[in-house]
């Protein structure tokens, strides 16, 4: 009855602690946005190269990571390795057949940096393409938010 028991409870552990196992990858990302929000971008960057190690081809991790990298240009302000990054990271999630958090946010950058470069008719369009890629909720009151704002902006003057 004893080492019944006991095996129970060995099984109990090992499931509970193979279920707190975390992706290092998964840390990885954590570390690189804690390091965006300190405006470290090219620690951040390293931090993202180092979760890339590990993928695999046809990984959907790699939206994730160009979408990353490319919020931290955008942070930068480097507008154009910013496209460059969000372009990768929507290529990849239209090769993957991904529609989620990740390709959301990757469109809203690239709106972002299309308004940065005054094209907000273009901007527009990548915001209601990352509102039908199933948004998280933060970032869909954002994309109703910046919507609403070209909507209202008055035409461009010639």
């Amino acid at each position: 009855m004893r080492l019944a028991l006991a095996a129970a409870a060995v099984l109990l552990l090992s499931s509970v602690l193979a279920a707190r196992r975390v992706d290092p990858a998964e840390e990885r990302f954590k570390a690189a946005d804690a390091l965006m929000d300190k405006g470290d971008y090219a620690a951040a960057r390293e931090e993202l190269l180092t979760a890339r190690v590990d993928f695999k081809t046809g990984d959907a991790r790699f939206v994730r990571y160009h979408e990353r990298n490319g919020a931290s240009w955008l942070r930068e302000g480097k507008i154009k390795e910013a496209r460059a990054a969000f372009t990768i990271a929507i290529r990849h999630a239209q090769r993957l057949a991904i529609s989620d958090v990740s390709l959301a946010r990757a469109l809203t950058g690239m709106g972002l940096c299309l308004r940065r470069e005054g094209k907000d008719q273009l901007a527009l369009r990548f915001f209601h393409k990352a509102l039908s890629a199933r948004p998280d909720e933060g970032t869909r009151m954002f994309l109703e938010d910046q919507i609403q704002e070209l909507k209202a902006a008055p035409p461009p003057s010639r």
